[in-house]
C-alpha cells in the first residue's frame, strides 16, 4: 500500500504540484472544568495571544503520533489519510 502511494505520488511529482497536509502533535493544558486555557507556570487562566499561538504552533512536534495525506493541487487528487 505504501509503495503503492509513493508510486502515485513519484508520477505527479514532476507537476510539482503536490501538497503534504499533516498533523503534528500539539501540547496545551487546559482546564476540565472551564474549558480555558491554563498558564502553568501561574496556575492561571489566560489568552494565548497570536504570537504565542504561532509559537506553539512552529515548535509542535512532528515526531511519534501523527497523520497526513497528500493532495494534487492541479487534478484534485487526495491520498488516503497515512498514520505514523
Amino acid at each position: 500500500m505504501f509503495t503503492k502511494i509513493w508510486f502515485i505520488i513519484a508520477r505527479y511529482a514532476a507537476v510539482k504540484k503536490i501538497t503534504m497536509n499533516m498533523s503534528a502533535v500539539l501540547n496545551k493544558q487546559t482546564d476540565a472544568n472551564t474549558g480555558k486555557d491554563i498558564d502553568t507556570s501561574k496556575n492561571r487562566p489566560y489568552r494565548m495571544s497570536n504570537k504565542e499561538k504561532a509559537l506553539a504552533y512552529n515548535s509542535a512536534s512532528t515526531e511519534g503520533v501523527g497523520c497526513w495525506n497528500y493532495e494534487c493541487r492541479k487534478c484534485g487528487w487526495i491520498s488516503e489519510t497515512l498514520v505514523e
